[in-house]
């Protein structure tokens, strides 16, 4: 018997078809096929070869926790702290559903699940799957009982195999510097989450006034990746309430903004008062071509003699020459 799915194909052409699961994985009407990890009830969407790199192998969990250590010794941070402050910018309520892209070991769970206050869902993700089976292992038994449900997935954060708005919140920390495509990866996270819901990403990249000092210089020295500028640039156009932060000794960025796909109200049509006049939108659309200085010049008076604003005379002037043809 096949059973609907929370999760849906993130193929393309299938427009994120919900899926239907049976014993063996996840099934897309269109004929995609998506296999449980042996053992576990983890669908595998996407994953890195086995070996590409010291996430996709299998003491990566280790690896991890051994360049956290290090992280939060030389920055001489307190890592419940950070975490805890971190996963209070998300303001989640109880009973809501959160998505973790990157969630690697896990790391963060237990910080949101305390957060989620006893109901509500996190979805974790990641692509190097031997790090996501590594939180698995963790986290699956040791939070069962929080009335917090948790859902993993071997997935590509830049192609999520979940719905528009499925979501009430998401989150990232540690891995979006090496995103192929940040911009599409934070596109796909204002995506799945809801009108007006919050998102929080952070990674390396030092504040701008540490960049040219001895320390920057230092750390970029230790890890390249600390050379790398906050991603504002990559957020959706329709993006609200967006700011900037750091943490750990002004060395890791943190954005926040609301998730939305609604343009920007801004109204293009408001008529400048003034010697120029026109709108945005003719100022914007209604460039034309170069003319002499001079005439260009005895037009402008021309508009000031008649008391009007260089766009409306322009206008004026156009019109009637083209309603004498």
């Amino acid at each position: 018997m096949n059973l609907r799915s929370t999760y849906c194909c993130p193929e393309s052409g299938c427009d994120h078809a919900p899926l239907e699961q049976d014993a063996a994985g996840l099934n897309c009407p269109n004929g995609h096929q998506f296999p449980f990890e042996p053992g576990t009830d983890v669908p595998v969407f996407a994953s890195e070869p086995e070996g590409a790199n010291e996430y996709a192998q299998a003491n990566a969990a280790e690896v991890h926790d051994n360049a956290l250590r290090w992280v939060f010794a030389t920055f001489h941070a307190d890592e419940q702290g950070l975490r805890e402050r971190l996963v209070a910018r998300i303001g989640l309520k109880k009973g809501q559903r959160i998505l973790v892209t990157g969630a690697g070991a896990g790391n963060d769970l237990p910080y949101l699940v305390r957060a989620l206050d006893g109901a509500g869902d996190i979805y974790a993700q990641d692509i190097a799957k031997e790090m996501l089976l590594a939180g698995v292992a963790r986290y699956r038994t040791e939070l069962a009982g929080s009335g917090v449900s948790l859902h993993f997935s071997a997935s590509d954060a830049s192609h999520l195999p979940f719905a528009d708005g499925f979501f009430d919140a998401a989150y990232h920390f540690g891995g979006i510097n090496l995103f192929p495509d940040i911009p599409q990866g934070i596109a796909e996270m204002n995506r799945v989450v809801k009108q007006g819901g919050n998102v929080v990403i952070g990674d390396e990249g030092l504040a701008p006034w540490l960049v040219d000092t001895e320390l920057g210089r230092m750390l970029v020295t230790n890890n390249a990746l600390y050379a790398r500028s906050a991603p504002l640039s990559a957020l959706p156009a329709t993006a609200r309430a967006a700011k900037l932060s750091w943490e750990l000794s002004n060395c890791f960025y943190v954005i926040e903004f609301q998730a939305s796909t609604e343009e920007l109200s801004v109204d293009i049509d408001v008529p400048h008062v003034g010697t120029r006049g026109g709108t945005i939108r003719s100022r914007y659309f209604g460039r034309m071509e170069g003319v002499d200085p001079v005439l260009r010049d005895r037009v402008y008076q021309e508009a000031q003699k008649r008391g009007m604003s260089r766009v409306a005379f322009l206008e004026s002037a156009l019109r009637a020459s083209l309603a004498k043809d």
